[in-house]
């Protein structure tokens, strides 16, 4: 006698899959739920470390922009542009003063990862041997448009293919994505590849034998 299956799920009862399957759809829903509700909590930008942080509240503490301190950084620039062997230092302010320079615009196109993404401006901030980098700007989806914070903090290691950012921490507005394996280095590539970096930058990093972030400045060494 065949069995009827509908008949048969009436009177037993969902099986064990769909239970199971049940079960991880709720998780997983519940889980992008909570992540959303992250990126989308919106980030403090101070200008110093608050005196008292409030619990669960993420900052963004803004690199100095203090243009009497960056006024030798199209000098250090040039030095490594020029020069076959350059041991220099940046502080954040000439750092700011650097990339402030140049049109930081998201690439258009098919191939644009950033579509939804309209970034501002970057920030650099370095202390205590730690270099931060913030990329600010508006998220624009279903026709409402917010302000977003990328924020990462770290320093430099060798790859194969010249230094790389070794983030120790990425904040994708208050959603801490360093705490999944694998995806602060995933969404940094993204970020970095949606951006127009200067075109002295890159060419110069590619010559670079030394980049490391000591005490409060970035120091780069030419060979």
């Amino acid at each position: 006698m065949v069995t009827n299956k509908k008949l048969d799920r009436a009177q037993n009862g969902p099986g064990m899959v769909e239970v199971v399957f049940s079960v991880l759809l709720s998780l997983t829903l519940g889980v992008l739920l909570a992540a959303l509700h992250l990126v989308f909590k919106p980030v403090e930008v101070v200008n110093k470390p608050p005196e008292e942080l409030v619990a669960g509240q993420v900052y963004f503490v803004e690199g100095s922009v203090n243009s009497s301190k960056a006024r030798q950084w199209t000098r250090k620039r040039q030095m490594l542009a020029d020069g076959t062997s350059a041991d220099v230092t940046f502080n954040e302010e000439e750092l700011n003063a650097w990339m402030s320079s140049a049109t930081s615009q998201a690439k258009k196109g098919a191939d644009d990862e950033m579509a939804l993404f309209e970034p501002e401006r970057v920030n650099f901030r370095i202390q205590s041997g730690a270099l931060q980098v913030g990329l600010l700007g508006k998220l624009a989806a279903a026709g409402v448009t917010r302000d977003l914070v990328f924020q990462t903090r770290g320093a430099f290691v060798e790859g194969n293919d010249g230094y790389v950012f070794d983030a120790k921490e990425f904040y994708i507005g208050s959603l801490p994505a360093h705490k999944v394996p694998g995806l602060a280095e995933f969404l940094i590539k993204r970020v970095i590849a949606a951006q127009e970096l200067p075109e002295d930058l890159k060419e110069t990093w590619r010559k670079l034998k030394l980049v490391a972030v000591e005490d409060n400045v970035l120091r780069l060494v030419l060979p």
